[in-house]
């Protein structure tokens, strides 16, 4: 009897064993996959196109080591980028097929033991001219070993573009002069929706009323952007519009590198600094037909010598007539536009390295002239990324 019991006990120890090992094997298979490594943050990556072309480093990645080989195949779907354009309201589209190759058998191996492997696309330089320009790469499925492939991080937009490289004019104010915008004309431009982009960066923040952008009018529609106001430190930024105002704290950093974009959706206010929300407020409601925002002239460094005193290098100004999106703002901090988007009012690189005009390339003529005297020189090979 007892020999019997034992039996029993050992077929049912091997059974056990048995189900065990398939149900760890079904387990493994189920709880591992594979995926894009940076697809578990970000649906989109920004990859820098160099005077040597644009690489971009897919890794592939298992959750868990295996002890055999595991190989996928790889591929681009064209759907990423229209999900992330309607998204994001932007215009990227796919990257010339002339300008890399990725053959239809395409495939990265993961060696046994390993747990990741990079797959690589390389692509050639070429002239953006300001377009957006994107790699929609996948993972299209598992050719060899017995794992799944990743349901929603199978997937990565890489965004493609060329970071600016540029010569930049160093001013201070002079007289009651500026950069002005059409200096012998008024403007006449009504939007409901406005914004505008620019990189600054001041030699010093030592006095109130130092005016980077104005729009004069009477209180009603106005748009006057200066650093300080009556009370010391000025190392901050301040925004009249609409008869309302806002400002930054008092962080500013003399000689560095500051991206500012002023954003009026038509309710909201919004400064962003570096590319993220700085400050907002709801200012009164325009009063312009149709709860429009007048622009008669666009002035640059526009508080003369006395309110004026400090270097300021400028780059990059931007005057669209919409509401620019967050996204939009900081995917495109540190590189170029298509000066042909239809809803740029002008788009001034201040990229001349001599003379005192900025053309505006936008095709709109609306070039801006610097006073005499306002240029103090010109700084080449700025990278703002770096």
């Amino acid at each position: 009897m007892k020999s019997k019991y034992k039996f029993l006990c050992i077929i049912a120890a091997l059974l056990g064993m048995i189900f065990t090992g398939c149900n760890d094997a079904e387990y493994d298979i189920r709880n591992n996959s594979v995926y894009i490594a940076e697809a578990t943050s970000a649906k989109a990556v920004n990859v820098a196109m160099e005077a040597s072309g644009a690489d971009v480093n897919v890794v592939v990645r298992l959750a868990k080591q295996l002890d055999y080989d595991v190989t996928v195949s790889m591929g681009l779907d064209t759907r990423l980028i229209s999900e992330y354009n309607e998204k994001n309201s932007t215009e990227y589209v796919l990257v010339p097929s002339e300008h890399f190759s990725l053959p239809s058998d395409a495939s990265v191996t993961i060696p046994a033991g390993d747990i990741s492997a990079t797959f690589k696309v390389h692509i050639e330089n070429f002239d953006t001219q300001g377009k957006l320009y994107a790699l929609p790469v996948i993972i299209k499925n598992v050719v060899k070993g017995e794992i799944i492939q990743s349901a929603t991080q199978a997937q990565l937009l890489y965004l493609i573009a060329k970071p600016l490289i540029v010569s930049v004019p160093v001013m201070k104010g002079y007289n009651s002069e500026g950069v002005k915008v059409h200096p012998n004309q008024d403007w006449n431009i009504r939007t409901k929706e406005w914004t505008i982009e620019a990189w600054v960066r001041m030699s010093a923040y030592s006095k109130n009323n130092q005016a980077i952008f104005d729009n004069w009018g009477d209180g009603l529609t106005e748009v006057y952007i200066r650093f300080g106001d009556a009370n010391s430190p000025y190392n901050y930024l301040q925004v009249k519009t609409l008869g309302g105002q806002i400002q930054t704290e008092r962080d500013l950093v003399a000689n560095k590198w500051y991206h500012w974009a002023f954003v009026y959706d038509g309710t909201t206010f919004s400064i962003y600094r570096d590319g993220e929300l700085n400050i907002k407020f709801n200012p009164p409601a325009p009063q312009g037909p149709g709860g429009t925002v007048e622009f008669q002239t666009l002035t640059m460094i526009g508080s003369g010598a006395t309110y004026f005193p400090d270097q300021c290098a400028m780059s990059q100004v931007r005057f669209w007539k919409v509401a620019r999106t967050p996204v939009q703002i900081k995917n495109n901090m540190y590189y170029e536009v298509d000066p042909t988007n239809s809803n740029l009012i002008g788009y001034w690189p201040m990229n001349e390295g001599s003379g005192n005009t900025f053309n505006d390339i936008t095709g709109n003529g609306n070039n801006a002239v610097a006073g005499s005297h306002i240029i103090q020189r010109w700084e080449n090979n700025i990278r703002f990324d770096q």
